[in-house]
């Protein structure tokens, strides 16, 4: 007899994402460390392989039931690649079902990317820092004391594994939901090929404190009311009636005592409507600000878990067969992106040993999305401020960072859309 193979659950916020991706829209996001030293591939497969232990939950793949989808364990190794496909390239595959995440390296960078339904930002976050720590001791024995610590204590396999919204979910609780007005949405031609347009700022943490500190504000509070700025400078007169709506994940790891590493996060939105609420850009930080207040307190997080989980709970929609269940996600979907404008996606600060920061320049992150999106993580002093988008438009990256610039920050800014087009350039010449 073959043994049973274990399987477990998907989390709550985990379900969207499966019937949701597609190969325009592969909710997918990438991490990326960026080393002083060019990668090496073998040490890389040590460190990967030491790190899949800390992590088993990463060696499943997704697959269909009656109901519901559900994590397999499977005995696939992940194999370390070089990078030969576009930053966020699909990777859950229902007719292929592999392994849902992946890791590449180009040149001083090591990518990991992760199908979101596998985890959360600062589960990928925990594994690369993991994965990073050990490649460094691969390569420089005694750049390190002690091991890498991913929590105040080393969490058990069975925490890593946990999924928190379960645990946390009160039915009991009062869900409290109000309909707002349809958002504005940036419109225009896609990307060929379903490639993400990326632009890629690198800045210093204390310039932009110094800046948010002016305006009694924190890093994201600035960077959401530069954002919406930098969209409002695009709108055209009659779209003004609509409210901009900026969302942003929160990590409820604040909130709530957990050490898993799957997804438990809750979205906030941050509307503004410049024709209510004014144009200066200290309106748009104050109007900000009192929405991050509103919001990003514990009742209103414990309110979201239970929102997000009575659906799922409902034992009418526990029995209703998954096919059903996938037309109706993908429905909400669609109706979710219809309240949305953008995206930021705040990592934090990334810590490493005090001996390997040497070796590393900084962390990066992106994300594949419909909606423009800007991800930030810091490491040091140095900050990482990328935004994506599968719009041709640049218009609204170009405003964001000239907006930065002209509060005296100084940026260093890269974009794959002109290294893409050096490289057609160049094919275009050696064909001539």
């Amino acid at each position: 007899m073959k043994p049973v193979k274990s399987w477990r659950r998907l989390d709550n916020a985990a379900k969207i994402f499966p019937p949701t991706s597609s190969k325009r829209d592969s909710k997918v996001f990438r991490f990326t460390c960026e080393l002083y030293e060019t990668v090496d591939p073998q040490a890389l497969q040590r460190a990967l392989d030491k790190t899949v232990t800390k992590f088993p939950f990463y060696r499943s793949i997704l697959k269909k039931g009656f109901f519901w989808y559900y994590f397999e364990d499977t005995t696939l190794r992940p194999v370390v690649t070089e990078e030969s496909e576009p930053p966020c390239a699909p990777l859950y595959d229902a007719d292929r079902p592999g392994l849902l995440f992946r890791v590449c390296y180009y040149k001083k960078r090591i990518n990991l990317e992760v199908f979101h339904a596998l985890a959360d930002g600062m589960g990928a976050v925990n594994f690369l820092r993991t994965l990073v720590y050990f490649y460094l001791l691969e390569k420089h024995p005694d750049c390190v004391e002690e091991e890498i610590r991913l929590n105040d204590s080393d969490p058990s396999p069975e925490q890593v594994c946990q999924d928190a919204f379960r645990k946390y979910y009160d039915k009991s609780g009062k869900v409290n939901e109000k309909k707002e007005a349809r958002a504005y949405c940036p419109k225009g031609a896609y990307l060929p090929e379903n490639r993400v347009g990326i632009f890629e700022g690198i800045l210093s943490v204390k310039s932009l404190l110094e800046i948010a500190h002016h305006y009694d504000a924190s890093i994201t509070e600035l960077l959401t009311s530069v954002l919406l700025c930098s969209i409002q400078e695009g709108m055209s007169v009659r779209d003004q009636a609509l409210p901009v709506v900026v969302t942003i994940p929160v990590d409820l790891r604040h909130y709530f005592q957990s050490r898993t590493a799957r997804n438990f996060f809750a979205l906030i939105h941050i509307r503004y409507n410049f024709t209510r609420s004014g144009n200066s850009f200290p309106d748009v930080v104050a109007g900000v600000k009192k929405s991050f207040d509103e919001q990003l307190v514990a009742r209103n997080m414990q309110n979201i878990i239970n929102r997000y989980s009575a659906l799922e709970n409902n034992p009418m929609i526990r029995i209703i067969p998954l096919g059903i269940k996938i037309y109706c996600l993908k429905l909400a979907g669609r109706l979710a992106r219809r309240d949305e404008t953008a995206d930021i996606s705040n990592m934090g600060k990334i810590a490493m040993p005090v001996k390997m920061s040497s070796y590393i320049r900084l962390f990066n992150v992106i994300f594949s999305n419909r909606h423009p999106q800007i991800c930030l993580c810091s490491f040091g002093d140095t900050l990482s401020v990328s935004y994506s988008s599968q719009l041709e438009s640049t218009d609204i990256p170009r405003c964001f960072f000239r907006r930065l610039a002209d509060m005296g920050i100084d940026i260093q800014i890269s974009s794959n859309l002109e290294q893409k087009k050096e490289e057609e350039d160049d094919a275009l010449l050696q064909e001539l």
